[in-house]
């Protein structure tokens, strides 16, 4: 599943600085202020390491408010996501789970703020090989997202969808069918037939409905991830190469050998491009 990285969007930032400085004197806020609005730029420009260490400070500019202050919960939730940015799973984890803590006394269980970080532990968890736990993370956002934004939301449709990848790295093909095309209905009524995200969960869905022996349903939609991802990412993408590289399994299964072997030849150019470029 390709990597969620949520930070605050630039409205939610400064509703949440504007906020600090009605409950604070001014001065008092600046520094904490400026980290959060630094750690958001090197994240948002991919400089993770940097990112990494202006949000630890501001976690401690945070604390001298209060340990459990408000303040110390959202920016625990970027420092997690840049974690997971980083691969570093149990420090995500561990972030997480305190700001968990402050969200939930803060916001309430069933707010969306906390929605956000069972969202974000989800994905921690999955990419930990823990499938159960991510499921139960993966639930508790899904139920909060469609009682705070609806059946057809976005945010309900990303909840969806790793609840589908959940199950589907289970190999409970049957369970995850369902929420990845309710995922994928969801991302194209929003996006329209050629967003990423819509690709993204046809991708899943029709991983799943290889491993269902549905193959009729799922070479299409292999077709469509393949066209989505050369028109908005380039004959040169990675994501590109993987599903080719996935469709040309599934047409081998198909008895389709000569499909498959053009578009193994295709993904092979792509790989070694990027390992040219990695050098």
């Amino acid at each position: 599943m390709p990597l969620v990285f949520r930070l605050f969007p630039a409205a939610a930032i400064l509703f949440t600085l504007a906020a600090a400085s009605r409950a604070t004197p001014q001065e008092a806020e600046e520094p904490w202020k400026d980290l959060v609005t630094e750690g958001q730029r090197a994240a948002g420009n991919n400089r993770y390491a940097d990112a990494e260490r202006i949000f630890l400070k501001a976690v401690h500019e945070a604390e001298r408010f209060a340990a459990d202050d408000w303040r110390v919960g959202v920016t625990l939730e970027s420092l997690g996501q840049v974690y997971r940015a980083e691969n570093k799973l149990s420090e995500a984890e561990t972030a997480y789970r305190r700001a968990l803590g402050i969200v939930g006394k803060t916001n309430g269980d069933d707010s969306a703020e906390v929605a956000n970080i069972n969202f974000d532990m989800a994905n921690v968890m999955l990419d930990d090989g823990r499938q159960t736990e991510a499921l139960r993370y993966a639930h508790k956002a899904l139920s909060t997202y469609e009682s705070s934004f609806g059946g057809t939301s976005i945010e309900t449709a990303q909840a969806l969808c790793l609840l589908g990848d959940s199950l589907r790295s289970m190999k409970n093909y049957s369970e995850a069918e369902g929420p990845l095309r309710r995922c994928a209905d969801i991302r194209e009524t929003d996006g329209g037939i050629d967003s990423l995200e819509l690709a993204d969960a046809l991708h899943s869905l029709a991983l799943t409905y290889v491993g269902e022996r549905k193959y009729e349903l799922a070479e299409p939609r292999f077709r469509l991830v393949e066209k989505i991802r050369e028109n908005k990412l380039g004959l040169t993408s990675p994501l590109l190469a993987q599903t080719m590289e996935d469709h040309a399994a599934l047409l081998r299964i198909m008895g389709r050998e000569k499909d498959a072997e053009r578009l193994t030849i295709l993904s092979a150019a792509i790989r070694r491009r990027e390992k040219k470029n990695a050098r």
